[in-house]
């Protein structure tokens, strides 16, 4: 019988030094049925020549590669590997992270004996260039037994763990590419938001490479903010308690604010005001747990 096809769409920038190993462990998966579909976004080095050796070692397996002539984004990025896909299901894999070679088994055969259309799994986190293992990323029971709101306080779901029938960007369409940073967690709440089922998958069978400190800090800011702006976009979202909406984008908000407060005092009073319109009773509850974190900082 026929296995369904897997499409797995991998968008790349500058990514040269660690797409072969993606690429390899997709070649790995002890699931056969799939096709690769790497978007380059307009990034110029080896990585068309490197997708294009790698198609020759797998045969008659497809690998499409396709370069935008302008850098338009990860979510543009996804979108158009997503149109060229032919499989029933997707499955995403940003190009410097690593499947272990049961992802795709565990995958299909979680959303296959429970009728899911999405599933993901706890990743386990290492550093760049030492390898060194980071810890796990993942929900906590609580937070599966919480679903979607769990998912609104906190976004557990790294997108190279996530495999999805083809019918969720069929219906709820594409990545916005508006969203620069946190376009994920934007994507995973439309899904919930459309009735669709989530499942979740024991075990660890993906691997996400994460940058340097430094790195990690310099950027943290601007995600924070894009974080707060997705929450902002979705807080009128019937799926999620009302107080947890509340609570949880106020507080987003008040954190983008207190970040600002000296750099840029125009953009933490717009922050700060966006708190108060999507709840003021969240914002003084958010406000209140701030001040009493601080007061234990203190002690």
């Amino acid at each position: 019988m026929t296995k369904p096809l897997v499409s797995v769409i991998i968008p790349a920038y500058n990514a040269e030094g660690l797409i072969l190993e993606a690429l390899m462990s997709v070649k790995a998966q002890t699931y056969p049925d799939w096709e690769i579909i790497v978007v380059e976004d307009a990034s110029k080095d080896r990585t068309e020549e490197i997708v294009q050796e790698f198609a020759r070692t797998v045969g008659d397996r497809n690998v499409k590669y396709i370069r935008h002539q302008n850098n338009l984004g990860l979510s543009e990025t996804r979108n158009t590997a997503i149109k060229q896909a032919q499989g029933e299901y997707l499955a995403l894999l940003d190009h410097d992270d690593l499947w272990k070679k049961t992802h795709l088994e565990a995958a299909l055969s979680k959303l296959e004996s429970e009728a899911g259309d999405l599933a993901y799994s706890t990743v386990q986190k290492f550093e760049n260039g030492t390898n060194k293992l980071l810890g796990l990323w993942g929900p906590e029971q609580q937070d599966i037994e919480n679903f979607p709101a769990s998912l609104f306080s906190r976004n557990y779901i790294q997108p190279s763990a996530v495999v999805m029938r083809r019918s969720i960007p069929e219906k709820i369409g594409s990545f916005d590419p508006n969203i620069k940073s946190v376009q994920d967690l934007d994507y995973w709440l439309r899904v919930a938001a459309a009735g669709f089922k989530f499942v979740y998958v024991s075990g660890i069978h993906t691997l996400y490479r994460t940058k340097n400190t430094s790195a990690m800090t310099a950027n943290m800011k601007k995600i924070l903010e894009e974080h707060a702006i997705v929450l902002r976009k979705h807080r009128n979202l019937s799926i999620i308690p009302t107080k947890i909406r509340g609570y949880v984008a106020a507080r987003y908000h008040l954190g983008v604010a207190k970040r600002n407060l000296k750099r840029n005092p125009r953009k933490a009073a717009e922050f700060f005001i966006w708190a108060w319109r999507i709840s003021p009773k969240g914002a003084v509850e958010a406000l209140i747990t701030v001040i009493l974190e601080k007061q234990g900082e203190a002690r």
